[in-house]
């Protein structure tokens, strides 16, 4: 199963309103149905109480990508983050990792068309259905 990693920060970077965007991306993502859609867990400062915290601003996608269920989370993924002012947003991990600071809408294309070729080459996407264009 492939994941893929996202991560965003906001004009403002006020972590509650973050977490508000956080939400919002996340329940929309859902809405969507075509993957699933977690928030990623981090470690819990010391001194708090024991557990995982969640990571504001990070959401993993994490399923069978196809061109079309990547194009649709991808759509959903950037104009939520388009209305939200996000300053920057992250996509991937490690090597495999595309940085988006602003986005017009032609680049909304070309980012959709960058995520499946980098999922492509790793295999992790069904390349049964065409790429949208």
């Amino acid at each position: 199963m492939a994941r893929l990693m996202v991560t965003f920060a906001l004009q403002d970077d006020d972590p509650q309103r973050r977490e508000e965007a956080t939400q919002r991306l996340l329940g929309e993502l859902r809405d969507l149905a075509v993957l699933r859609v977690d928030r990623v867990r981090g470690a819990v400062e010391e001194g708090a109480k024991a557990g995982a915290a969640l990571e504001i601003g990070q959401l993993v996608l994490s399923g069978v990508f196809s061109t079309a269920a990547l194009t649709a989370a991808t759509k959903v993924l950037v104009a939520r983050l388009q209305r939200e002012g996000a300053r920057q947003v992250v996509l991937g991990e490690g090597e495999n990792r595309i940085e988006i600071t602003g986005l017009s809408g032609k680049d909304q294309s070309a980012v959709v068309h960058a995520i499946t070729a980098a999922l492509a080459s790793s295999g992790a996407i069904d390349e049964g259905e065409p790429a949208e264009r």
